[in-house]
């Protein structure tokens, strides 16, 4: 009879008009994005050739795993620091991230070797461009994060719609038939640059709100922590990285160029999911930090319940969807692509529970059971490798499922231990 009070009392929190009015700016911004997303695809597919959309996959598919050089984790570091009204981590952040970036530099260098090597001259092409814009692309990535953090979700919408927007700045050149090298090095060139201009302008906005607000210059040892804090989760987002990653840089760099382009459609439909577990985490994480752990706990078990479901709804919408946005907009080249759409969304749907956890462990800085969870949810990649050679890519996203599986029921059993 305890059950249903304890419900309405933790979803109660849901019905207040700033949480919704936050969601829904958001929710807008990811929706346009979504939609942009749809149209950008089918751009692609008719614009450039499908062994050219396969490159552009490529790169996507070693980006997560180089910007782990540039110390990633300072991002996440840092907006935990500002949700907790710590806003010089933001500055700090972005200085010692622009110095790390140097490595993930020559990590896309040593990529253009390598492809070189395998005689990819298009790989070869975007790779060096890669490398030459990463600094500005990545290195300022916390902007986004940190008007989260501050709660600033007018601004954070502006943000999400600007980079929806600038994943079109590479058809501007090929409609004008202006090409450099060749037409997917010039479309990632421009997307690249007009996407670094882009975080400028939203990093000197900041650092001129906080000049505004004279923020106290923070303590050694403060620094020190945001720094540890930073390396701390460059770690566990490695290990994130391979259970999340892995599959697409295994399929992209040990398969064909059109297979990965086949892959990475299914990728992009699966992102739209993606899109409302960030909207999510960006609403509620700052108000779950602040507050009291019991309170926190309680209401995460069944806000995270409702939420899954909620994301399991909208991923059998995207399954349904599929087949005839593919038969519409796309050629038909890429029909063969659906057959790994069903299972990629299954397997983000099945780690859900296993990522609200985790969250609430980050919430808490409970750092070993991040990387308990982790760790666990890494397997994926020595599971899809071995099964690669049974049974191709399904084998590849067969590993990554079974994995997620056991990250979700890892999580929710620390979690129940630890809310004993």
């Amino acid at each position: 009879m305890r059950l249903l009070p304890r419900v309405f009392s933790a979803l109660s929190v849901l019905s207040d008009r700033s949480f919704w009015r936050s969601s829904g700016l958001l929710l807008l911004a990811s929706l346009i994005g979504g939609v942009l997303a749809l149209v950008r695809m089918p751009l692609m597919t008719w614009l450039l050739p499908k062994n050219q959309v396969g490159v552009i996959s490529v790169v996507a598919s070693w980006l997560p795993f180089l910007q782990l050089l540039s110390l990633s984790g300072l991002d996440t570091a840092s907006y935990h620091y500002v949700a907790g009204e710590k806003h010089w981590a933001y500055v700090v952040g972005i200085v010692h991230r622009l110095r790390w970036s140097l490595l993930s530099v020559f990590g896309f260098l040593a990529g253009a070797i390598y492809w070189w090597w395998r005689g990819e001259g298009l790989l070869v092409q975007v790779f060096v461009i890669a490398a030459l814009t990463f600094p500005v692309v990545a290195g300022l990535t916390a902007c986004g994060s940190t008007l989260g953090a501050r709660q600033d979700f007018h601004s954070l919408f502006w943000y999400r719609l600007g980079e929806s927007l600038c994943t079109f700045a590479g058809f501007v050149p090929l409609g004008l038939s202006l090409v450099w090298l060749s037409r997917v090095s010039t479309y990632y060139l421009a997307n690249q640059v007009v996407l670094g201009c882009m975080h400028l302008v939203f990093y000197f906005y900041l650092v001129r709100q906080l000049g505004k607000e004279k923020i106290p210059r923070p303590e050694t040892d403060e620094t020190r922590g945001l720094l540890r804090y930073g390396r701390h989760l460059t770690v566990l987002n490695g290990i994130s990285v391979l259970q999340s990653q892995g599959d697409a840089l295994i399929v992209g760099t040990l398969m064909p160029v059109e297979i990965m382009a086949d892959y990475s459609i299914a990728l992009m439909i699966q992102q739209q999911i993606k899109r409302l577990w960030i909207i999510y985490v960006s609403v509620r994480y700052p108000l779950f930090v602040r507050m009291p752990v019991v309170q926190r706990r309680r209401q995460m078990l069944w806000e995270g319940a409702a939420i899954w479901f909620c994301f399991i709804a909208a991923g059998f919408v995207f399954c349904l969807a599929a087949p005839w946005l593919f038969s519409v907009f796309l050629p038909s080249s890429y029909l063969s692509s659906l057959k790994y759409v069903n299972w990629l969304t299954a397997t983000t749907l099945v780690g859900t529970p296993g990522g609200i956890a985790e969250v609430y462990f980050r919430s808490e800085q409970n750092e070993k059971r991040q990387y308990t969870m982790r760790v666990i949810g890494a397997t994926s990649l020595v599971l899809s490798l071995v099964l690669l050679g049974r049974l191709g890519v399904s084998g590849v996203i067969a590993g990554r499922f079974v994995a997620n599986l056991i990250f979700s029921i890892t999580g929710v059993w620390l979690f129940a231990r630890d809310s004993r």
